[in-house]
């Protein structure tokens, strides 16, 4: 068991066995453990800890070999004692957090900024509707599938820096009329207008929390069955 203790009269306690992904954004390290609440909803508790700026990756490794353990400790923030990690400044506990989604959800969302909370989701995408992804954080990812043919003003997909600014951060490959179209360094996915057909989808993956421009930051993969149903930008 992980004990947290972040004040003298507060805390937590986090099983390890639940420990479920880990993600770094700047100088943050984000364990998340799956639980269930007393709603019988799927939820997250995670375990946030706080780094001298450098020493992210060190930390997340040293984190995850302890969570690997399953040891008994106490990561104590009052006294600043974190069980041998070094480079740690603060930790938090947020429990009962983002769902978890156990296999997949469906969503069609209208014009919108998708959310953490939508991660796993295949998102039925409509005919003039203008997505952006969120902030990215590894271990967020998408499927966009058209249920329908694409109407007469399509529909695209942003890559973002915090969900509203757009940025180059796409990377990866789409089959289009069974030829490759490569993408490097792209910000917007389009399904096009009166071309993209029903069954044409996409999948962005996220495996960086890097948000300079031109970073490989979402893995992109998908189909098209006509020629120029999917474009890149």
């Amino acid at each position: 068991m992980i004990i947290v203790k972040t004040a003298s009269n507060a805390g937590a306690i986090l099983n390890p066995v639940a420990f479920e992904s880990m993600n770094i954004a700047g100088t943050t390290v984000t364990a998340n453990f799956a639980t269930v609440d007393s709603g019988d909803t799927p939820t997250r508790d995670s375990l946030v800890v706080n780094c001298t700026a450098g020493k992210e990756h060190a930390v997340a490794n040293d984190l995850l070999q302890l969570i690997r353990s399953e040891r008994t400790v106490t990561l104590d923030d009052v006294n600043d004692d974190f069980a041998g990690i070094s480079d740690v400044t603060s930790l938090s506990v947020t429990l009962n957090g983002v769902p978890v989604v156990k296999r997949f959800h469906v969503i069609e969302p209208a014009t919108s900024t998708l959310s953490a909370a939508d991660s796993g989701a295949i998102v039925i995408v409509n005919d003039a509707v203008a997505l952006k992804l969120p902030t990215p954080a590894v271990g967020l990812e998408y499927t966009f599938v058209l249920d329908a043919a694409m109407g007469g003003s399509g529909a695209t997909i942003t890559s973002t820096t915090d969900g509203s600014t757009a940025e180059e951060l796409f990377f990866g490959s789409i089959d289009v009329a069974n030829s490759a179209l490569p993408v490097a360094d792209k910000d917007v996915l389009t399904f096009a207008a009166s071309t993209a057909t029903e069954g044409d989808f996409i999948e962005c993956k996220c495996v960086s929390s890097v948000i300079t421009g031109n970073n490989p930051t979402w893995f992109v993969n998908g189909v098209g069955d006509a020629t120029g149903a999917i474009t890149v930008g």
